[in-house]
């Protein structure tokens, strides 16, 4: 059985759970990062990241890192361990621009704390080479643009695999910051993000009728997109269950959406997922039935 290297632990808000597909976009968004900074550390080597397990009833999974010689091999196959210092740097690549001591960190993952010398050059090397790669920037920012997107997560934190000491954690006031990208030329950190708030003209094409904040899928000029509904007034029509019956695919709505858009260098393009329903500002009465809204009786 392979044993895993890190255990990367999505920490949930009390009494609220995320989405399904929020959790695998940010496992998604993690191993980017993780292949971003194996291209920094080892470009020669690809990185095969496999899923190893998953801790029931939690948000914990538990990821090894192996070298990948041959995209044909089968995973688990022909790969070989990393050195610990690269295998570090790999593990930090998320915390590009961090304060965090790169010595303390790699410490936490080896039970020796004497680093060689010339091994933490090369480790140190490697950390300045990553702050300047554009590419890990990007999967950075996108993995922490995918963390502040979910409501239903609070925090990050990676454990080692070996004894499950903390690598390194993030709370959830540092993810809109990280979010961002860095200026390669200055180091300074510069918003890449920036957040839009639309009135648009919908068709409802799928609710979700929980009294909660989930994902609801809408028809916008003919294109479908989710958004996540956050209007209260909605969420506490469906738990006092005083919505009509009339709430099904082809309602025409009126909302008021807040979403994000991320510069690419030429264009400012909406971030997949990061969209909400603030408020439902008119139900339009569709053409064959009542209002999605029954009128007060008097």
């Amino acid at each position: 059985m392979v044993q895993e290297d890190l255990i990367l632990k999505l920490e949930i808000v009390p009494e609220r759970a995320p989405e399904a597909d929020s959790v695998a976009e940010a496992i998604a968004a993690f191993v980017d990062v993780l292949r971003a900074a194996a291209a920094v550390a080892e470009p020669e080597t690809g990185l095969s990241v496999e899923l190893v397990g998953v801790e029931p009833g939690s948000q914990m999974f538990k990821l090894a890192l192996r070298k990948l010689h041959d995209a044909a091999e089968r995973i688990g196959e022909g790969g070989d361990e990393f050195p610990l210092f690269k295998k570090a740097a790999i593990t930090l690549g998320g915390l590009i621009g961090s304060t965090v001591l790169v010595v303390t960190i790699t410490n936490a993952m080896t039970p020796d704390s004497r680093i060689p010398p010339d091994q933490m050059a090369v480790f140190e090397e490697i950390n300045r080479n990553m702050a300047e790669s554009v590419d890990l920037q990007r999967q950075s920012a996108r993995f922490w643009g995918v963390m502040q997107d979910e409501p239903a997560f609070s925090g990050v934190r990676v454990l080692n695999g070996h004894d499950r000491s903390q690598i390194y954690s993030v709370p959830r006031s540092e993810f809109a910051e990280r979010s961002g990208l860095w200026d390669g030329d200055g180091g300074e950190f510069v918003a890449a993000t920036e957040r839009r708030t639309a009135t648009w003209d919908v068709i409802l094409v799928k609710p979700v009728l929980l009294p909660s904040e989930r994902r609801w899928t809408f028809a916008r000029e003919g294109l479908e997109f989710s958004a996540l509904m956050t209007d209260k007034a909605v969420l506490q029509a469906i738990h006092d269950r005083t919505l009509p019956l009339q709430l099904a695919e082809g309602v025409p709505m009126k909302i008021e959406v807040q979403y994000r858009e991320r510069y690419d260098g030429k264009a400012w393009l909406p971030i997949p997922g990061s969209h909400r329903v603030r408020r439902v500002l008119s139900p339009l009465p569709p053409t064959r039935s009542g209002p999605l809204f029954a009128p007060n009786k008097p």
